[in-house]
């Protein structure tokens, strides 16, 4: 193993997401940021229809992709040993495993301690998972073991590698999600998007951006909106997922068609958070929302359930009104004392902007990671040279 710092630094970025989720937005502005002129980048994604359009995306941006599945069990010999010559193949990179929930991947961290990775970093970006038995917590355990670097995107993940996989505190680091300053709208941009959502030039607006699955409570949130006393504030649903159909059903049940409106998943959701008058999100788990950093950032107020790094994103509910989680009531309760209340409206989201580009920018996060892979290198040579030593004496 050749030393640390000497030209540029091999990073593959690997993520098991099927769907283009607020993880996968993380490691895209990851893969962007990092300065090219010290890093060359490899991204291996699932082979899930869901990340298609982004794995189009990254090639045309010139970063080459690699389609391999996460091994999920002991018994995916197929699957261990592609994903074994694939890391041999780039044994001299640094590997950065992005995973989406706590026990996920637990397999791939040794396969590439076996094939002879250089170094080896772990984000963790949701509080989702726990150890449901002796044999998981003892992977988890190993995978760590032949991690140089382990990073949380938040303190409550954190905290429930800790409680959950017995993983020290100490050994956490932590780097939480980014985002980049909103662009300014193009002309008549917010008008032909609410045209399209079907909302007269008068209306209110709030914006959900969210994966339709059941971690994200969008079930809670059709709950919450059949309490707001009409005339409603119309309810813009973006994103797609297993629950949508069944999501769809149940608006209609509610009666709630005429005020919510389902726009399916985008590319990037960013231009459409311009349209909106506020952003509600109802999670049931979550890292650190992305999609709420986001809304903070282009100067929505925003309501959110009390879940995951919720609290900390909003300095314990100073920049973003939080309520307690599977609590429809309180949450409906939270849109109509905004809508209600402009002024507080008004100031919460200066406020959440103020934080979100002050705290969580982009580029804070990608120099971050630039100085754990520099330190998880440096810690892997001197990994090496002392085994080296050992051996020899």
């Amino acid at each position: 193993m050749s030393a640390p710092g000497r030209g540029k630094i091999p990073v593959i970025l690997a993520s098991s997401g099927t769907t283009r989720g607020g993880t996968e937005r993380m490691v895209d502005a990851l893969a962007r940021g990092l300065d090219p002129s010290r890093h060359q980048v490899w991204i291996v994604l699932s082979p899930a229809p869901g990340v298609d359009e982004w794995a189009d995306d990254l090639r045309r941006a010139g970063f080459p992709v690699e389609r391999l599945p996460e091994i999920t069990n002991r018994l995916q010999g197929g699957r261990a040993w592609r994903w074994l010559r694939f890391l041999r193949r780039h044994k001299d990179a640094l590997l950065h495993v992005h995973h989406t929930y706590l026990a996920a991947d637990r397999y791939l961290v040794p396969l590439a301690h076996l094939a002879g990775q250089r170094a080896v970093v772990v984000t963790e970006h949701s509080s989702v998972g726990r150890a449901h038995s002796a044999g998981q917590k003892f992977l988890k355990g190993w995978e760590r073991s032949r991690t140089d670097i382990t990073v949380a995107v938040s303190h409550e993940v954190a905290r429930r590698l800790t409680s959950e996989f017995e993983i020290p505190a100490e050994l956490i680091e932590l780097v939480p999600n980014g985002v980049a300053a909103p662009s300014t709208p193009a002309p008549g941009a917010r008008e032909r998007l609410r045209a399209a959502w079907g909302v007269p030039p008068v209306s209110r607006v709030w914006l959900c951006v969210a994966r339709l699955e059941p971690d994200k409570g969008v079930d809670l949130l059709l709950h919450a909106w059949r309490l707001v006393e009409a005339p409603r504030p119309k309810l813009v649903i973006v994103g797609d997922g297993q629950e949508r159909a069944a999501l769809e059903r149940e608006a209609k049940e509610m009666e709630l068609m005429a005020d919510v409106h389902f726009v399916g998943a985008v590319p990037d959701a960013r231009p459409l958070y311009h349209a909106a008058d506020g952003f509600a999100l109802c999670s049931r788990r979550e890292g650190m929302p992305v999609t709420l950093l986001e809304a903070m950032a282009a100067g929505l107020p925003c309501v959110v359930s009390d879940v995951g790094g919720v609290e900390e994103a909003s300095e314990r509910g100073r920049c973003a009104r939080v309520v307690p989680p599977e609590d429809a009531r309180a949450f409906a309760d939270a849109i109509v004392g905004l809508e209600h209340d402009r002024d507080t409206a008004r100031a919460l989201a200066e406020r959440g902007s103020i934080r979100a580009l002050g705290h969580f920018g982009e580029d804070r996060m990608v120099d971050a990671y630039e100085a754990l892979y520099v330190r998880a290198l440096r810690l892997a040579h001197q990994a090496s040279a002392a085994g080296s030593t050992s051996v020899a004496a």
